[in-house]
């Protein structure tokens, strides 16, 4: 059950340290991590969201929260894994594809694999969040992080190659 003056604690200490939180998670991850630094941060805050509960119990919550994130990179360190890439990953280009098809195939080629894999893995597999993050051991809100970080940056990407 969600107490709504634990949320709105939480959404206080987030505005207001936000950038020191994934600053922080930056810094204890290694550099190739790219912006997995939002993605913990996202997945302690949900963690946390699910458990307002126990937010009530917190006097400060910043210093649980950098608490948290360190606890969960600890665990991510602990942990480790290889993200399996869809099977229905795009074809090499063929003369005969389309400027959209060689565009798209370039611009999924410039994303990260954890952005890549997630990206495909939902829009050309079909699968469901809760199926990968059952498959693959990560948290959903992680997952959507990743997606939706994708299609930012192949919208992005698209974009510059038409204009």
């Amino acid at each position: 059950m969600t107490d709504p003056a634990a949320s709105q604690r939480l959404t206080e200490a987030l505005a207001k340290d936000q950038e020191r939180l994934v600053g922080y998670a930056r810094r204890r991850l290694p550099a190739s991590a790219g912006d997995e630094a939002e993605d913990v941060l996202s997945d302690v805050v949900l963690r946390l969201l699910e458990r307002t509960d126990l937010l009530t119990e917190v006097e400060n919550v910043t210093a649980y929260l950098f608490t948290a994130l360190g606890n969960r990179i600890a665990d991510l360190f602990r942990k480790k894994r290889e993200l399996p890439m869809p099977e229905n990953l795009p074809e090499p280009a063929a003369p005969e594809d389309t400027e959209e098809q060689l565009g798209l195939a370039q611009a999924l080629s410039l994303l990260s694999t954890a952005e890549r894999a997630v990206w495909l893995a939902v829009e050309l597999d079909g699968r469901s969040f809760k199926e990968l993050a059952e498959l693959w051991g990560e948290p959903i809100g992680t997952l959507l992080s990743r997606k939706s970080r994708a299609q930012k940056n192949l919208q992005r990407i698209l974009s510059e190659f038409a204009g």
